[in-house]
């Protein structure tokens, strides 16, 4: 499964009732356009072995094809989002920060059925006033939430699956970045690497916290750098391979976790394991993982945004986009990853 997504701007002339009432205004759309695709294709188990290696991708050939059946609650179509607004009144100027579908799927394995969790500003069909936010000045604000679906059929994308916000969190700000996983036949969640929360949920998005730990290298990094904000990437991946896995050689999670430094824009992104069993305790961060990065636009500030996790055998796969225009992928064996634990800097020395 993937995120399809590119940028379009748009602008015209129009009447804004607005804090200030009725009057004219250039309105500019800030358009995202945003699916979920999604494909199969049999796994070539030797081809996926050597990947680190060859650099050949043994998933080049598999063809995608857009999630259209993801419905509302009420059976609805998952389009007319509610958007996001800026007035500028020097100006008379509209701004219109508008996402046309769902964003950035995790996909987990649930006893046979594969359960999609995604993010998404909320579904308004057509109800604008009645279910769109606003805030003080009454301009539309919407935040994104937290969704998941169940039993989604890869071959069937036409086929009608209902979205169910997760319940847990926040309304009025935006939640996103949640890391799921499965556990004895139960969906869960990392709500927020730190502290560590983990969520129980169901398939009707209901969802509360079971546990709360902390790591003490973010707790370092929390107290020394109250600007970097810590967030969670991808899904979580069962690991039991001793042999590749020295620096931890027990069963355990494995996932993606980055640092936003909000002064400077950046991120850095990371590897971390956390324990098998309850409470779920993060165990190890790795060093910094070697994303290429790329600027969104001429100019700017350069990045990458991990999005994805595999491991099989003792091959990872990392997919992450740079730029927010270019989707690539970050391939190494097991062993080679376990290295980056081994010589992190993050240590647990608590």
């Amino acid at each position: 499964v993937a995120r399809r997504h590119r940028r379009e701007t748009k602008m015209g002339n129009g009447i804004f009732n607005g804090p200030e009432g009725a009057q004219d205004a250039v309105i500019i759309d800030q358009l995202w356009h945003s699916d979920i695709i999604m494909g199969k294709t049999p796994l070539d188990p030797i081809a996926w072995k050597e990947w680190p290696t060859t650099g050949v991708n043994p998933l080049q050939n598999v063809q995608m094809e857009e999630w259209s059946g993801l419905r509302t609650p009420s059976g609805n179509e998952w389009k007319d989002l509610c958007v996001v607004e800026t007035w500028i009144a020097s100006n008379n100027t509209l701004i219109r920060h508008v996402v046309t579908g769902p964003e950035d799927p995790k996909a987990v394995d649930l006893e046979g059925q594969l359960v999609m969790a995604f993010d998404s500003k909320k579904p308004h069909s057509g109800d604008v006033e009645g279910v769109c936010r606003r805030n003080q000045q009454g301009l539309l604000d919407a935040v994104t939430q937290m969704y998941v679906s169940s039993d989604v059929q890869v071959t069937q994308p036409t086929e009608e699956k209902m979205g169910y916000r997760l319940s847990y969190g926040q309304i009025d700000v935006d939640e996103k970045n949640w890391i799921p996983f499965t556990y004895q036949g139960r969906l869960h969640f990392v709500y927020t690497p730190m502290p560590h929360v983990i969520l129980s949920a169901g398939a009707d998005g209901s969802s509360e916290k079971i546990y709360s730990t902390s790591f003490g290298p973010l707790r370092r990094v929390v107290q020394e750098y109250p600007h970097v904000r810590i967030r969670g990437s991808a899904q979580a991946v069962f690991v039991n391979n001793s042999q590749a896995t020295p620096s931890l050689p027990r069963p355990h999670f494995l996932a993606l976790l980055h640092l936003y430094d909000t002064k400077t824009g950046r991120y850095a992104h990371h590897a971390y394991r956390f324990g098998a069993e309850p409470p779920f305790l993060m165990l190890q961060m790795s060093e910094r993982l070697p994303l290429s990065e790329a600027a969104a636009t001429p100019g700017g500030i350069p990045f990458a945004f991990a999005s994805g996790l595999a491991v099989h055998g003792d091959t990872v796969a990392i997919s992450y986009g740079a730029g927010d225009r270019d989707a690539r992928i970050l391939v190494m064996t097991l062993q080679r990853l376990d290295e980056m634990f081994e010589c992190s800097s993050y240590k647990n020395e608590a």
